[in-house]
């Protein structure tokens, strides 16, 4: 079975890539958000973890994840980003390692893996090939200020938050320039899934 991962920065896109890959052409996409929020359910190994390590008020009054404070936190302390992702990433890579061995037991020629931080926490050695979203930084920074109601400043931090586009390129295979219209990115996965060759690098 063939593991592609798609991959993108914030407002490049990239969800709108996945949903294209469900709805219209049909893929199986496992989520990486998805199973980042399943690792910290009420009642999970992740959850009792993230408590033991950073205390009960994280907690909301029903016993779930209190994601604002924890973000708050987060926005604040770099520290506190590092001893997370270090409690949620090893989780996330045993419920993708779970769901891979199922899809490749039900006889699936090719499935999606969409992570937004696929370089970020060193996953891109577990995919076959990467498939990676860019769009024009102005673009990015007007999307997450539109989207998001926030100043440009912290859109701007947002994206600085991120690994930058040219080193995620260069350990990309597939490139996928998204700085038009839905028109236009449909039509670019269009000629993508008929003939890959322009979008390969070195191909």
């Amino acid at each position: 079975m063939k593991v592609i991962g798609l991959t993108g920065g914030i407002a490049s896109g990239k969800s709108t890539v996945t949903t294209i890959l469900q709805k219209r052409f049909k893929y199986i996409v496992i989520d990486a958000d998805a199973l980042a929020r399943l690792a910290v359910k009420k009642g999970s190994i992740g959850l009792e973890r993230i408590v033991d390590t950073f205390g009960v008020h994280c907690l909301t009054k029903d016993g779930e994840l209190n994601r604002g404070l924890l973000g708050e936190m987060i926005a604040e302390d770099e520290n506190i980003r590092k001893k997370l992702n270090a409690i949620v990433h090893p989780e996330v890579k045993r419920l993708y390692d779970e769901q891979l061995a199922y899809y490749e037991s039900a006889g699936m020629p090719m499935i999606f893996f969409d992570c937004p931080l696929l370089f970020e926490v060193n996953l891109q050695n577990t995919v076959d090939e990467i498939m990676l979203v860019v769009t024009d930084e102005e673009i990015r920074i007007n999307r997450i200020m539109e989207r998001d109601g926030v100043s440009r400043e912290l859109a701007e931090k947002k994206i600085n938050m991120q690994m930058k586009d040219p080193e995620k390129i260069e350990g990309s295979d597939i490139i996928i320039v998204n700085n038009g219209t839905l028109d236009d990115l449909l039509i670019t996965l269009n000629v993508y899934f008929t003939n890959r060759k322009p979008w390969v690098k070195n191909a």
